[in-house]
């Protein structure tokens, strides 16, 4: 099968160099060719500004520069050249809308060129669910980003986005589209979700409480809610098991999922004075053998760190695995008795 051209994305324009950035996505004939070029135009010049694309489409992919390229990347620098003649023409910021063009090189209706906002962020939705289900989730999200800068407050476009960041664990990312989202609507349960989720790994852990908390303020019925309180208070040091019992009887399955797939069974907290137990001691301790030690480390979540595992998070683990049935078999051990009493209030 023969390469073919998928799309031409401007990526922006510098001013100062006259340096316009593009992409182009590709579907490749074989591993020699690549699936995406990006190149530089230099405009301001009397040549021809777009002769280094024609060279790469030729080398590349021995084709000739689509007549909707040709003509649609023209009319962008003649947009260019003439807003550089501006005296505000050195700004940046006026060239954020060359970042909101994509061109495709046989359907005129599907490029963003020459339609008004409201279409442009119609066809970069297109685009980017095209993209999602052909597997290029970080492109996706790229369209996703640049169809925001046409309109900010998208509501579906920035929970789409927060979901894709979640997917690929960009956390930092997710909080801030989730705080976005929270602007245009501060009462977004999926958004708030979205937030504690990105405060727990980033372990700001009483802020996650207090988003969790304010979720089942309105929806006590929230599993996710639930689930994510839980963990807040465990990283904390507190007894999760009211909101994990919650959470199973609303959704078993998601709850159960959740220990025994995701859950984090560390404490963050030091507490003074703590036993700590060497690795080799757990298995007598627990009753098993060195080998399900490493398992149980692996793929139950054992929280065995540098060899030493604290008390009060084997005592954790332990609780949740027979609490819940985690394991095919319970563990048989109970934490000594605190050699601090703490005070009562």
């Amino acid at each position: 099968m023969r390469a073919s051209l998928k799309y031409l994305l401007l990526d922006g324009f510098d001013p100062d160099t006259g340096e316009l950035t593009l992409r182009v996505g590709i579907d490749p004939e074989d591993q020699s060719t690549p699936d995406l070029l990006r190149l530089k135009l230099f405009l301001g010049h009397n040549d021809d500004a777009i002769q280094p694309l024609r060279r790469e489409l030729q080398t590349h992919v021995q084709m000739p520069i689509p007549p909707l390229w040709d003509k649609g990347l023209k009319i962008i620098i003649r947009a260019i050249e003439d807003e550089v003649e501006t005296p505000q023409g050195r700004d940046p910021q006026r060239y954020a809308w060359v970042q909101t063009q994509i061109l495709h090189p046989t359907e005129e209706r599907r490029g963003t060129l020459n339609h008004p906002v409201t279409r442009q962020v119609e066809i970069l939705w297109d685009w980017a669910q095209r993209l999602e289900q052909e597997g290029d989730t970080i492109r996706a999200m790229e369209l996703v980003e640049r169809m925001l800068l046409l309109s900010p407050q998208h509501v579906p476009a920035l929970t789409w986005l927060a979901s894709l960041l979640r997917e690929q664990g960009m956390v930092e990312e997710m909080l801030s589209v989730a705080d976005r989202l929270l602007r245009v609507q501060p009462d977004n349960l999926e958004a708030k979700v979205r937030r504690g989720e990105a405060l727990l790994h980033l372990e700001r852990d009483a802020e996650a409480q207090v988003v969790f908390a304010s979720i089942l303020k309105a929806s006590p019925v929230h599993t996710l809610a639930h689930l994510g309180a839980a963990q807040a208070r465990s990283h904390c040091g507190g007894d999760p098991c009211p909101h994990l019992d919650a959470a199973l009887e609303l959704d078993r399955e998601v709850a159960l999922s959740v220990l025994r797939e995701t859950f984090d069974y560390r404490i963050l907290v030091l507490i003074p004075g703590e036993t700590a137990y060497p690795e080799d001691e757990l298995p007598a301790m627990l009753g098993v053998t060195s080998g399900e030690i490493r398992i149980f480390t692996e793929k139950h979540g054992l929280p065995l760190r540098q060899g030493r595992m604290r008390e009060s998070e084997l005592a954790r683990w332990v609780l949740l695995q027979n609490r819940y049935q985690l394991l095919p078999l319970a563990i048989h051990w109970l934490a000594p008795t605190p050699r601090h009493i703490p005070e009562l209030a």
